[in-house]
């Protein structure tokens, strides 16, 4: 998958999140913790999140949920 493909699927998790946070936080924590989210995206979750997606070869959104499935072969000494 190409980085602008993977660029928007990270974008629209990010507002995914943020509006389940805003429909689901109390006012006291909500404002902090939108915040804080944002500075950990800032921060290297976004280009993290990009690099991991742009490596799947599969992505399969849904209404209320993303799975990524990698098929990819594993190592034989790979424990997971």
């Amino acid at each position: 998958m190409n980085d602008a493909t993977a660029k928007q699927i990270v974008a629209l998790l990010l507002s995914s999140l943020q509006q389940e946070a805003r429909k689901n936080l109390p006012d006291y924590v909500r404002d902090s913790w939108l915040s804080a989210l944002s500075e950990i995206v800032e921060k290297s979750l976004y280009h993290l999140w990009v690099n991991i997606i742009s490596n799947i070869d599969k992505i399969k959104i849904d209404a209320d949920v993303v799975e990524i499935i990698d098929e990819r072969e594993r190592p034989a000494d790979d424990p997971t």
